[in-house]
């Protein structure tokens, strides 16, 4: 059994033995804040058309004291955890659904994210002094206020905070609202999966915003990840293992090794629209398919249209010119022969060129 098939059917009791979320997913949340390097100026003066303006309704303007560049971390490692909860669950509030079952799993990569952020944050509080030093000297006009609002070294380092939550179980507070959660779980699952197929389709499926017509085998990876995401919450939706069973379908029909193109390409690309639609993608799930597999188109090659032309123009046969019909009437009174010896030689032409077929999906290639 291939590992694919082997986590199909992995999936499948998953689904039939937590067939709670109680028993199959827990909920996680994290908690990623960082200083700002601003501060609001009490006492600022807003000048307008030349004009200083004073209100109550003003509430003075902002001095960025530390320089923003070296706070992008922040930014980058939100994403990072984004990335690595979308990877593993479904967003649900301001919390995770996790499959129990990839709770080591998913552990094992938050310590790694949480220790990469704290050692780039050790290395931004011991460089806090040379780079508010820096700053003033690149702004000296305000370099006496970055001097007056700048934090402490100590109060900047306090303001950095990587936390998760612990695994907070799945249970509703009445029995029958867990189908309505469940629910809630599989809408947000697939608009998750539709939305990563459709990223996944502009990602490799255009160059330049122009579209291509092969695709090389990195591009599994995304639909393995989409896979295992659909089997590790299987049990939120029956539906699951209708597309579960389709990625693979296609997945095992393309070429092992090489680029995938052709009729390859058009079938994966047939079925990638299929995922990145909501809509389509949720008719599949409830078994009205919204893609099957066609063959691939047979190749009449030069070779097969020649041996055709020297069999039809008696040149590799005798029997054609020696062949007739008799045809004899009911009463065996009369008999009729036609000779169907070829009086001239027949002249085939050779079939056109196929198209690509990835003109039907609004590609001019």
């Amino acid at each position: 059994m291939s590992l694919s098939n082997e986590a199909i059917a992995n999936g499948k009791e998953l689904a039939e033995q937590n067939t709670s979320l109680k028993n199959g997913a827990c909920l996680l949340g994290w908690q990623l804040r960082a200083p700002c390097g601003e501060s609001t100026l009490p006492n600022a003066k807003i000048e307008l058309d030349g004009q200083k303006v004073s209100s109550n309704q003003i509430k003075g303007s902002k001095l960025q004291w530390f320089p923003r560049s070296k706070l992008k971390l922040t930014t980058k490692y939100n994403n990072r955890l984004t990335r690595t909860f979308n990877s593993y669950g479904v967003k649900y509030g301001d919390f995770t659904v996790v499959p129990t079952t990839r709770l080591d799993e998913l552990k094992s990569e938050l310590d790694g994210i949480k220790r990469d952020w704290q050692d780039e944050v050790s290395v931004l509080i011991a460089e806090y002094d040379i780079s508010v030093n820096q700053h003033m000297a690149e702004n000296s006009d305000i370099a006496a206020l970055i001097y007056k609002y700048a934090l402490s070294q100590v109060e900047f380092q306090s303001k950095f905070k990587l936390s998760f939550t612990k695994p907070l179980a799945m249970k509703a507070l009445f029995d029958d609202d867990e189908d309505d959660i469940k629910n809630d779980v599989a809408e947000t699952l697939w608009q998750e999966i539709a939305k990563e197929a459709g990223s996944v389709y502009k990602t490799n499926w255009f160059k330049d915003k122009t579209p291509v017509n092969r695709v090389s085998q990195k591009v599994r990876s995304p639909f393995r990840r989409m896979m295992n995401k659909l089997i590790d919450l299987s049990f939120v939706d029956n539906g699951i293992e209708n597309v579960v069973s389709t990625i693979q379908e296609v997945l095992n029909n393309l070429p092992s090794s090489g680029y995938i193109e052709g009729h390859s390409f058009s079938e994966l690309t047939n079925w990638l629209l299929v995922m990145s639609n909501e809509d389509t993608l949720r008719l599949h799930a409830e078994g009205k398919p919204q893609y099957s597999a066609t063959p691939e188109p047979e190749v009449i090659t030069h070779e097969d249209t020649d041996v055709a032309s020297l069999f039809v123009s008696g040149k590799s046969s005798e029997t054609a010119s020696e062949s007739s019909i008799i045809l004899e009437t009911a009463d065996q009174e009369n008999s009729f022969e036609f000779d169907l010896a070829p009086k001239e030689e027949t002249v085939f032409f050779e079939p056109a060129e196929r198209n690509n077929s990835l003109g039907d999906f609004g590609f001019n290639w």
